[in-house]
Formats: structure tokens, C-alpha cells, sequence
């Protein structure tokens, strides 16, 4: 394999290689293969006394792929013969790849050591895909030096990773077959792009560091290989690499060195925030440091970046230099393993909404620090048998920890900073107590006591559609090693209670979501309706100038296919997508056939482009996907906002995808077929919303079972825990699903989607606008802390909320952005009326009339003639028609905007209170008077029953408007 054999290079002959020859051509260096007493023959290699750099390697002339040894080691033994004893070496990947020069240390200086070096010493910059040197390794001194190798190999091969083989091109792609589709292995290094901006920073390359060598700012062509980066796994872990949860920077960073403000990752298993370090652990309490202004409520993290200040760090008494990797994660919880080198050292788990940590001590000894001993930053104020209470008060946040073991636990030093915990059974727990301000009493602590040793292993959270409504209930397990449930202090977050008719408790603290509420349980349920969705909304003729609408759908396909879309991400180019969909679904409800067939085809062409990764007879260079199997998940070149480096989005990119090709399969249902594209759409949807045991995804990836929404950040490097802006792009990917579902006849599918859309559309009414504050305010039903005046938020956090965008400022994006793309997907966001007329209000607050045609260029005025017919669609219809010309919002059309407005006139408002016994089915009441629309995706009729007790009978595979006579 190593078919080069044994070479070396040398400064005294202009860099030149000597190679088979025992180093003959080589004046400053030469080996030679010797008997070694004990160990038969081994290398011998001699340094001269010129002091010319020479190193010696052994090399392949066909580049070969070790990716599959990206988790393991290259491993040898080494022994000094005379001279220095400090080495350096690489790995090389075909010029000018390699790993750089890497200080291996003092070694073999005493005899013969064995050395074993982790493959991640050398990824930074080296790309495993094609090395062709298996060692490149010299005396650092270069000088005067013999020292002997053996054994030298590579070792840790994934699981299920074959040997490589020579003769393979290893940076050739490879195909895999999806249908009429295919997807790539690897990314087209021709497809790397670059920009220059306080730095070269490159994309389209995979997960890799953003930085580059160099960046061609005309070309946008990057100079040097990108570092790729790898998930940071235990060895035991075999499941798809998961993200996007509150505890997402473990899998994407492990742990976060001390006092490195680049590697500021918290995770928020709320009430809990804590940040997982090179030394264990820094845990605090959200409630005690919660704080809120006019527009955010959060704990702003005093001194984020050391091993403890606020609230207490848990730390090993033996080791200070630990790596931390995912262990195992369920629904709701996960475990973080700390190891040094070989040893497992620790883990703790993780659950959301608990007040429980659980530790389990493997090697050396837990130590529970503090920032002060005692005095008036930090007290003991409880101490048994097995547990000790310390109460932290830093920066005016004061926090109450338990530690409970099991019986033979015993606490020493426990007036100092550096407590000693030494268990019998290696294994304690840590409760975060919600004193709330006050101190603990004997009821607080036997409670949370009496409960902190049943070790919850997994929080399992699954759920049922009722097909009588598509009503969703969702369950929550707490379940111990062995999969049975185990008693807990639940933690249930304002979603969970306020849709549970049995919550019963005795303790309660206001945290980032708003009240949690502690009840002994071991599962609880909750309940959650379904809105309803629509491929379109019908074109209502009474109230819309069906001339008008034709000439604005002719306008629009007049333009021609190259004007349509010209962006070529996955994010700009999706929204074009769904834009092209709404208008497709216009044009058929107003018998304009021929144009809908044109536009049909304009999607059909493109997202085949895309779901052909070899379209070209070779592997593109733009539109096509890739899946990384490393990191189990599918990536569209070209990236947009982080989507390869952070993982950012993909519910939100690949949702309009999936929406745009639900709206071609509604008339032309073979091209979803197994024969076609139905595979590449599934794929798409199995990325962003996966759902259980699929066998190359993680369970619905954005999707977070315990918080009922969607978070957006793969990578998750922020204080603040993880984020999410646009539920509606959200609940456009998920309701996108419930289409397709429906076109296929998956009904598995269908309802997978129903659930994650009937979530989402909750938690926003839920958490983003706090609607039960808005009617009650400051009482426990209100999510929204005193202090924080705004009637809605748009970034969710994990540590709280932000009233913001990540692009803008303005009042018209930091609503907007939860009402777009305006569709039938998103018609809970006109859910409530009498709410919605404050949002509009507050909305357009740049508005000089306090209407859309008032506010300023690139507002997204169409956006909010859209929102504004949800609550007064006569007032929206008439502010439209005095503005005249306007420049169209980048995922809207005229058309659109047109026809929905004058939709909404017709038909009113949303009725939230009534609900069918079918997917595709909303009613609207205007004047009294209700109006149920069906559309009926089946091929024979059906009977649609609503929960008001109308029936109505839907012919089959078109749009019904009735008013239930």
C-alpha cells in the first residue's frame, strides 16, 4: 500500500528526495533496518553533523483515504540511540496539503516508548481523504542524532469504515441513487468559494474552520485546503451524529476551554444553564440571575469565560485537562462524558425542565468548587448523612445547590472553595434548588432530596394524532438505565402545564420559558390543537378582479425562466421556490393552465438540477446535495448563512424544497414516485425532521421534542444557549411535510408532520407572543418577565428572549419575520384577532400612516398588506389599491399578495375554535357567518366533519368553500 517505501528529503540537495536507498542520495540523513534485541528488526534512522533540515517518510503513490481513521491514532514506538530526543513531524495530503509541523515532544530519550498520537492532532489541516505520506518525522535539532522506529500504523477505525485500498481515486466522488436522483460523498473542491472581509474566510466546503490560507476576492476562489472539523463523539456512540439542541455544542465542540471567549457554548437544560469545560463543569441557575429590559429578558452570565464565579463548577481532583464528548442524549436530556486520554474520567446527564444533575465519578475524585470560601459569597446551609447544601452568592446572584449521594457519601473541606466529595458508589446528584429568593426550608430539601438519587437516564417524549381533530398529545417518560419509567421532580415548562388539566405542585420558579412548575412524576402528558393548513387559499371571484390577477400571474411568467430565480443557495433560491408554488396553485384556481404548466416546469427543472448531483456527466460544482456521514446530515451547495460551517437552517432552507415540490405532486403525482423524486424529497425532510431510528439522521434534527420548537444553530457557540427566529419558516418546513404526506399517502408521514407543524404553531403563540400575558398580565400564566414592555418576541434563546432580528432593527422585520413566507402553511399566525390587531399596530410603527403603503423601501409592504388581511382585510384591500407600484418582498409575488388580500375580505377571519377530521381544512367567520374551506387531496370524495357539528361533503382533489347550509 505504502508503495513509495522508505524515503526521506534533505535542505543539502535543494529539497530533493532520496528514496530505497538507505539515504545514500541524502548527505544529511540515512536509515537502515537493523536487529533490535527483543524486538527483531526495526528502522534505524541518523541524523548527520551539517545541521541541514532532512526528515525521513514513507509514502504511497496513490493518495489514499483515511477518513475513516478521523476518531482514532497513529501510533509507534520510538527509542533515542544517541543525541536529541525532541521530534517533530506531519502527515502530508498531496501538495501543498498537509498537516503542518507538529511538535511530537520529548521522546524515546529513556528506551523504548510507545507513542500514540490522535488523528485530530493532525485534521486542523490535513485532509484524510487523500494523505500520501503515512509519517514524515526528524529530530528537531536535526543534528547528530539516531533514533530507531517500530510498529508504526494507524489504529481506532470506525465502526463500520473499510480498510483503505490502493488504487482507488479516494477524492473521486461517489454516487448513491435516490429514485431519478443522486446525491454526492463529497463535495467538488472546484465549488469552494471564499470572501474577503477582515480575513479570507471560505464556504461551500463542508464543516470545516471558516478561516483559509488566502482568498482571490474577484474570483471568490479560496487558495489552501480547508480544516475540517468532526463531531465530538464517545467512542461507544453508534447513532446519526444528532444537533440543534440545547445541549448542541457538545456533539459539534465538546468542551470549552477555560477563559476562552471563542468557545463560549452553554448549554440550557432550563432552569439549569451550564457550561461544559476542559475541567468538568460550570453550573448556575437561570431564575437566580434573571434579568429583563425593554427588549430582552435573559441571565447575563457574569465573567462567562472561567471555570466558576456565580453558582458552583463540578471538577476532578486527578484531572484539569479533559476532553468532553456526547456519551448518549435522548428526547430531552443528554450526558456528556469527560475523558483524559484513554480514561474515562466522569459524566453527568442532563434534563431538560429537571432541577437534578446526574454525576458518575469514574476515575479520581468530584470536587465542588466555589468562587470564595465561607463567608458572604458563598455558605453551607445544610449538611446530612449524604448531603450537603452550599449556597453561592455572587454578583447579586445567590443560588442554592444540593448535593445528595447515596449512603456512604462524605463531604470534605467543606468550608473552602474546594469541596471533596468521596461516594461509594462513584456516583451523586446536584439539585438546583428554586429557593426564589428566600432560604431553603426542611420541606424544600426533603422534597428534592427524596427524589435525587432515582437516576433518570433518558427523557423519552413521543406523541399520537387524534384523527377526529388532528388534535396532538404528547407524552413525557422518565425513564432509569434499564428503559423503565423512575420517579423524578418533573420540570414542566408553561406548554406543558397550561395544557395538562392534572399538574399538582408544591414548588415553582420563574426561568427562561416563564413559570416552571416542580411535580413528583414519572410521565405526564399534554394536549395540543391543530390549526389546519391548505395547499392554497381559494380565489374568492365576488371579491377579486379576476382580470387583474391574470395580468399580474402574466406579468410574472412574461419575465421569463431566467428572471425568476437567479440565486443559486439553498436559502434565496428555496424561497423562489415557494414563491413559484403560490403562484403555480393561483394560476390553476383561475383556469390559467397553460401558465401554471410553464412555471410547473420552471420548478420541475430546478429542483432536478438539484437532486442530480451528476447532471453534468461528472460531480457539479453548484446544486446538487452532499451527505456527510461523519456528521449525518445533507448538505445543498451552495451554503448560505453557515448552513455547511455551523449546520444553521436546514429546516428553514429545505422546507421550501419540500413545499415547492408538494405544490408540483398535487397535479403531477408520479414525480413524487419512488421511480422519480419522491426519494430526494424524502431525504430532504429526513435531514431537517427525521423520524425515529432512521439509520442516517438524527431525530427530528431542528426540532426540539422538550422545548415544542425549533432551534436553529447547529454549532450552538453562544452564552446565551441555542436560537430561533422564524417559527414560520418552521412551520412552512413542517407543514410542508403534512402535503406531502397527504400526496403520497404516507400517512405516517403526514401525521410526523402534523405533530411538528401543531408545536410550533403552540410554542408561538405560546412563548413568542405570550398570549395568555397579554390577556392576564403579570401572573403566572404570563411568560413574559416585568420589565420587558414588548407585546411579542422574535428570537427565542435558550436563556431567554430577544426582541431583534440577526439582520435588522426595524419593528417590520422583527414582526415580519414570524408571518413569512405569508401562506397557507402559516394561518396560525392569524389565529387570534383582537392580539393581532396590537402586532400590526406595533408592526408598522414606521409606518407615516400606520398603514403598509406607510412604511419606508424594503419593509416588506406586501408582507404586511398580507398580516394586516388576516385582522382587517377590508383595510388592507383599500391601503393597496392607493399605493399603486411596489417592489415585491425576495419570497413574495404580486400576485400573491393580490389574491390573498382579497381572499381574506371574502372569507374573514380564522375561527380558532372550531376544528375537522381532516388535515386540509380551516374555517374562517366573517359577520357571523362561517365559511369551512377543504381542499380534498384524495381521489374520491370526502365527507369532512367539523367540530361545530357541520359536515361537509368534498369532491375529491379540489378546493371546497362552503358555508356549512
Amino acid at each position: 500500500m505504502w508503495d513509495k517505501g522508505l524515503r526521506a528529503f534533505d535542505e543539502a540537495i535543494g529539497w530533493g528526495e532520496c528514496q530505497n536507498d538507505d539515504g545514500a542520495a541524502c548527505p544529511s540523513i540515512a536509515w537502515q533496518i537493523i536487529d533490535e534485541v527483543d524486538r527483531g528488526q526495526v528502522l534505524q534512522i541518523s541524523h548527520g553533523s551539517t545541521g541541514d533540515f532532512a526528515g525521513f517518510f514513507i509514502g504511497t503513490t496513490q493518495a489514499l483515504d483515511l477518513s475513516g481513521f478521523a476518531n482514532g491514532f497513529l501510533e509507534f514506538d520510538i527509542k533515542v540511540v544517541s543525541g536529541d530526543s525532541q521530534f517533530t513531524g506531519k502527515l502530508d495530503c498531496i501538495y501543498p496539503c498537509t498537516s503542518g509541523d507538529i511538535s511530537f515532544g520529548d521522546l524515546g530519550g529513556a528506551g523504548w516508548q510507545s507513542v500514540k498520537l490522535a488523528m485530530s492532532t493532525f485534521t486542523n489541516t490535513l485532509d484524510l481523504r487523500q494523505v500520501d505520506t503515512g509519517i514524515v518525522i526528524w529530530a528537531t535539532s536535526t543534528t547528530d542524532t539516531v533514533f530507531q522506529l517500530d510498529n508504526i500504523r494507524f489504529t481506532g477505525l470506525a465502526d463500520g469504515e473499510d480498510l483503505p485500498t490502493q488504487g482507488t481515486d479516494p477524492t473521486a466522488a461517489k454516487f448513491t441513487q435516490y429514485g431519478a436522483g443522486n446525491i454526492s460523498d463529497r463535495i467538488n473542491p472546484d465549488s469552494y468559494r471564499c470572501v474577503v472581509d477582515h480575513g479570507n474566510w471560505i464556504y461551500n466546503a463542508g464543516i470545516v474552520e471558516p478561516g483559509i490560507a488566502a482568498c482571490d476576492a474577484s474570483t471568490q476562489i479560496p487558495t489552501g485546503t480547508p480544516t475540517k472539523l468532526y463531531p465530538q463523539l464517545a467512542d461507544s456512540f453508534t447513532a446519526p451524529t444528532p444537533s440543534h439542541r440545547w445541549w448542541g455544542s457538545v456533539a459539534f465542540m465538546g468542551e470549552m476551554q477555560i477563559g476562552d471567549p471563542n468557545q463560549a457554548a452553554y448549554i440550557t437544560p432550563d432552569p439549569i444553564t451550564a457550561r461544559i469545560t476542559n475541567k468538568g463543569f460550570r453550573m448556575m441557575g437561570i431564575p437566580s440571575g434573571f434579568q429583563s429590559a425593554t427588549t430582552q429578558y435573559l441571565y447575563p452570565i457574569p465573567d462567562p469565560f472561567s471555570e466558576v464565579f456565580d453558582g458552583i463548577a463540578i471538577a476532578n481532583n486527578q484531572f484539569d485537562n479533559l476532553n468532553a464528548v456526547l456519551k448518549d442524549y435522548s428526547d430531552g436530556s443528554v450526558t456528556v462524558l469527560w475523558q483524559s486520554a484513554d480514561t474515562d474520567v466522569m459524566q453527568a446527564t442532563f434534563v431538560y425542565g429537571s432541577p437534578y444533575v446526574f454525576i458518575e465519578v469514574l476515575a479520581g475524585n468530584a470536587q465542588v468548587k466555589t468562587l470564595r470560601e465561607d463567608g458572604g459569597e458563598k455558605s453551607i446551609f445544610h449538611q446530612a448523612a449524604n448531603q450537603l447544601g452550599v449556597k453561592t452568592s455572587v454578583a447579586g446572584n445567590t443560588n442554592h445547590f444540593l448535593i445528595v449521594g447515596d449512603d456512604i457519601t462524605s463531604f470534605s473541606n467543606i468550608s473552602s472553595n474546594v469541596i471533596g466529595i468521596s461516594a461509594a458508589t462513584n456516583s451523586f446528584t446536584v439539585a438546583y434548588l428554586p429557593a426564589n429568593g428566600a432560604e431553603p426550608n426542611a420541606d424544600m430539601i426533603n422534597a428534592f432530596a427524596s427524589l435525587a438519587r432515582n437516576k433518570v437516564a433518558a427523557l423519552q417524549i413521543d406523541y399520537q394524532v387524534d384523527p377526529s381533530d388532528y388534535s396532538v398529545t404528547v407524552q413525557h417518560q422518565y425513564l432509569d438505565a434499564t428503559g423503565a419509567q423512575v420517579q423524578t421532580l418533573a420540570g414542566l415548562q408553561p406548554l406543558q402545564w397550561k395544557n395538562n388539566t392534572n399538574v399538582s405542585s408544591n414548588y415553582q420558579t420563574r426561568s427562561a420559558r416563564g413559570v416552571i412548575k416542580f411535580m413528583p412524576s414519572a410521565s405526564f402528558d399534554y394536549h395540543l390543537p391543530y390549526v389546519g393548513i391548505l395547499p392554497y387559499l381559494p380565489t374568492m371571484t365576488d371579491t377579486t378582479d379576476i382580470t387583474q390577477l391574470t395580468t399580474l400571474v402574466n406579468d410574472f411568467v412574461a419575465a421569463g425562466q431566467d428572471t425568476w430565480n437567479t440565486a443559486n443557495d439553498t436559502y434565496w433560491a428555496g424561497k423562489n421556490y415557494g414563491k413559484v408554488a403560490e403562484l403555480i396553485a393561483i394560476a390553476e384556481s383561475i383556469n390559467m393552465s397553460t401558465e401554471a404548466g410553464i412555471m410547473r416546469q420552471w420548478l420541475k427543472d430546478e429542483l432536478a438540477d438539484w437532486f442530480t448531483a451528476d447532471s453534468s456527466g461528472s460531480l457539479d460544482t453548484n446544486k446538487y446535495f452532499v451527505f456527510d456521514e461523519k456528521w449525518s446530515t445533507l448538505l445543498g451547495i451552495e451554503e448560505s448563512f453557515a448552513s455547511h460551517q455551523q449546520l444553521n437552517d436546514h429546516h428553514f432552507h429545505y422546507g421550501y424544497f419540500v413545499r415547492a415540490a408538494a405544490e408540483i405532486c398535487r397535479v403531477e403525482r408520479d414525480w413524487c414516485s419512488e421511480q422519480q423524486y419522491g426519494p430526494m424529497i424524502e431525504l430532504l425532510i429526513r435531514d431537517y425532521a427525521a423520524m425515529r431510528d432512521d439509520d442516517m439522521f438524527p431525530y427530528t434534527r431542528n426540532f426540539d421534542p422538550a422545548n415544542g420548537f425549533s432551534w436553529a444553530s447547529g454549532k450552538v457557540n453562544f452564552a446565551r444557549g441555542n436560537n430561533n427566529e422564524s417559527t414560520s419558516e418552521a412551520a412552512n418546513a413542517y407543514g410542508a411535510i403534512v402535503l406531502y404526506g397527504l400526496i403520497t399517502g404516507k400517512n405516517d408521514l403526514a401525521e410526523h408532520g402534523i405533530y411538528l407543524h401543531a408545536s410550533t404553531t403552540a410554542t408561538y403563540w405560546e412563548y413568542w407572543n405570550n398570549l395568555d400575558g397579554y390577556y392576564s398580565p403579570d401572573t403566572d400564566v404570563d411568560n413574559f418577565p416585568a420589565g420587558y414592555d414588548q407585546i411579542t418576541t422574535s428570537i427565542i434563546w435558550g436563556d431567554g428572549a430577544s426582541f431583534s432580528t440577526w439582520f435588522s432593527g426595524a419593528p417590520a422585520h422583527i414582526l415580519g419575520i414570524q408571518g413569512l413566507p405569508t401562506n397557507t402553511l402559516n394561518l396560525h399566525v392569524g389565529l387570534h384577532a383582537v392580539y393581532m390587531a396590537d402586532y400590526v399596530q406595533v408592526g408598522l410603527t414606521e409606518a407615516t400612516n400606520g398603514k403598509p403603503s406607510g412604511l419606508p423601501e424594503d419593509r416588506w409592504r406586501d408582507i404586511w398588506w398580507n398580516l394586516s388581511a388576516m385582522v382587517d382585510a377590508d383595510d388592507a384591500v383599500s391601503d393597496y389599491l392607493s399605493y399603486g407600484d411596489y417592489n415585491a418582498e425576495a419570497g413574495e409575488s404580486k400576485a400573491h399578495t393580490y389574491q390573498w388580500i382579497h381572499a381574506f375580505k371574502a372569507l374573514g377571519n380564522i375561527a380558532p375554535e372550531v376544528h375537522a377530521d381532516y388535515p386540509l381544512a380551516v374555517v374562517f367567520s366573517k359577520n357571523g357567518t362561517k365559511q369551512y374551506v377543504i381542499y380534498n387531496m384524495d381521489d374520491t370524495q370526502r365527507q369532512v366533519t367539523f367540530s361545530d357539528g357541520v359536515t361537509v361533503q368534498a369532491p375529491a382533489g379540489q378546493m371546497t368553500v362552503s358555508t356549512g347550509q
